[in-house]
């Protein structure tokens, strides 16, 4: 046993140096490849010989908790990209303030070995006493039963607001206190884009602030909303009912109070009717027409059981059944392509255009959207400048016991969806 712990401090230590080293390199110096694979396959031994070690130390009383948790400990919160430290930082640094991280509590760790046991590693002395004690395990389980909840609550927060720093690029991100979004301000010969990241339900706060927010001179909001000239959907497409069940206001609710402009020409639908001191706004989205069928079937699908007047546990259960009738990867595919790359397209064309004809162009879309419209921005030679974050809710303001009872109440009798292709 004592060999196997001294061969995990000594591979955690080797794995802190190389992770600095390759750090350094990749930040101020030329990438090296080969050193990032051994890098990796070092990293990948320490967390196998981490959960090992962890779950030896409530077996074997010998192990000292002292020296050996806060290693195992880091490399478990290493696995969780360091969150939530990971949203406070950028993602060039996050590599290098993990390697340093790993390389400080490796330091501390043998200053702990050298001054309890006189070391660089655990001594064969120390070894000699019994390998097992009731009193040990006992107290390791219990402690590790009590903070189980609580680990795996972390857990899910951490893997869902990395999840959510990925698919929006940073623009939305997960705290231990709330979800918050971001505005970010990019210039450009005299030019100003705006980019606000949206969500359909947040505090009334959000939306105020940000509505308060927008300048009017020389301004145009590309406003997000998908119309429906042809009637498409069966249901009305709202996110009321979810909003008031969280306690929160929807999307729906920010009033932008703006000059109305044609996307097709960008010109005032009421000339004589413009007020200068307000800003041009225009929805820069596409119509439910150019939509895939199946993706107009599945939003009449989310509109009647999700969003509709349903008990929600029912709807939920509806949504279920759709899901495995039809949720196959090509449905899957369509929808990404049109609620998310077609409708980018669009916005990022009236973005283009507008940059002809205003000084400051504010886009306040969902943070799905944020990627492509920052990449297209960027492009085109802005500079990142400011940076503000708005909270969009708090965890503690959610009625969580009330949403619960929503969700787990019996569903009764369910009504059958229609099949994909029948008249609805």
């Amino acid at each position: 046993m004592r060999r196997f712990a001294n061969f995990y401090i000594v591979l955690f230590l080797i794995d802190a140096g190389l992770s600095l080293i390759d750090e350094l390199l990749i930040n101020f110096a030329a990438h090296l490849p080969v050193l990032s694979g051994i890098r990796n396959l070092i990293a990948l031994l320490v967390i196998a010989f981490s959960l090992s070690i962890y779950v030896l130390m409530g077996i074997d009383r010998r192990l000292p908790k002292r020296i050996l948790l806060p290693l195992t400990l880091y490399a478990f919160w290493c696995c969780l990209a360091l969150w939530p430290l990971s949203s406070m930082i950028s993602h060039e640094s996050l590599g290098l303030t993990a390697a340093f991280g790993q390389v400080f509590i490796g330091g501390v760790a043998l200053i702990l070995l050298r001054g309890f046991y006189g070391r660089n590693l655990l001594p064969a002395e120390f070894f000699r006493r019994p390998l097992f004690s009731w009193r040990n395990t006992l107290v390791f389980s219990a402690a590790n039963l009590l903070l189980l909840p609580l680990v795996l609550v972390f857990s899910l927060m951490a893997l869902a607001g990395n999840y959510l720093d990925q698919q929006t690029a940073g623009f939305m991100r997960i705290s231990p206190i709330g979800i918050y979004a971001s505005e970010r301000s990019y210039r450009h010969d005299g030019k100003l884009v705006r980019l606000a990241a949206m969500m359909h339900v947040a505090r009334k706060e959000y939306y105020q602030e940000l509505v308060a927010s927008l300048p009017a001179q020389g301004t145009i909001v590309l406003a997000e909303g998908v119309s429906d000239q042809d009637h498409l959907l069966t249901n009305r497409f709202h996110y009321g009912r979810l909003a008031n069940l969280a306690g929160l206001s929807s999307q729906e609710t920010m009033q932008l109070d703006g000059n109305p402009v044609a996307l097709d020409d960008l010109e005032p639908v009421d000339e004589l009717a413009r007020d200068e001191t307000k800003p041009d706004i225009v929805r820069a989205d596409m119509d439910l027409n150019r939509f895939d069928p199946q993706t107009v079937e599945f939003i009449n699908v989310v509109g009647r059981t999700l969003l509709g007047d349903k008990p929600l546990a029912q709807g939920l259960a509806a949504y279920r059944d759709w899901v495995k009738a039809h949720g196959t990867a090509e449905v899957y595919a369509g929808l990404m392509n049109d609620i998310l790359h077609k409708r980018n397209a669009v916005v990022i064309n009236a973005l283009q255009r507008s940059l002809q004809r205003y000084d400051t162009i504010i886009v306040p879309w969902g943070g799905m959207h944020m990627p492509a419209i920052e990449a297209a921005v960027l492009d085109r030679g802005f500079v990142p400048g400011d940076k503000k974050e708005r909270l969009l809710f708090a965890f503690s303001s959610i009625p969580l016991t009330k949403i619960l009872h929503e969700v787990l109440a019996p569903s009764g009798q369910e009504e059958a969806l229609p099949e994909a292709g029948e008249e609805k």
